[in-house]
């Protein structure tokens, strides 16, 4: 199992070492041991220029993800899942408006961005709400 870790934001120190231990957690529940990823923490206009280029939305958002399982020629077997993109600035402001530890918020955005790599969706209700039972579950092994 490979977690590639990138910070390119000064708002949080993050501890890269629980981060890992964290997804590993995670991917383990999920039947992934042999998953390599990407992490990428930034800020809110990093995000939003990440946001633009890959998605055509001109706004900041909390998670993006990048599925590498995805597309002609690629195998579903392969241990890369992809490359996920965390605002930790946004991730900081609603765990202070949910009076909820950083941690906890970091580690739904962790497992929010893993289930996108995975396939899960959130946009219709019904998978939103798939989506949504299963962070919750992976947030507690973490």
């Amino acid at each position: 199992m490979r977690i590639d870790i990138m910070d390119l934001q000064e708002i949080v120190r993050l501890d890269k070492d629980k981060i890992k231990r964290h997804v590993l957690k995670a991917l383990k529940a999920l039947g992934e041991e042999k998953a390599e990823l990407s992490l990428l923490f930034v800020n809110d206009s990093h995000i939003k220029r990440l946001n633009h280029k890959y998605r055509g939305i001109n706004s900041k958002t909390d998670v993006l993800a990048f599925p590498m399982r995805e597309g002609e020629g690629l195998s579903k077997d392969s241990p890369i899942l992809g490359d996920v993109a965390i605002s930790i600035e946004t991730a900081k402001r609603e765990a202070k408006k949910r009076k909820s530890p950083f941690q906890k918020e970091l580690d739904l955005y962790l497992v929010h961005g893993i289930l996108h790599l995975l396939g899960y969706d959130d946009e219709g209700p019904g998978d939103r709400k798939k989506m949504k039972v299963k962070e919750a579950q992976l947030v507690e092994v973490m």
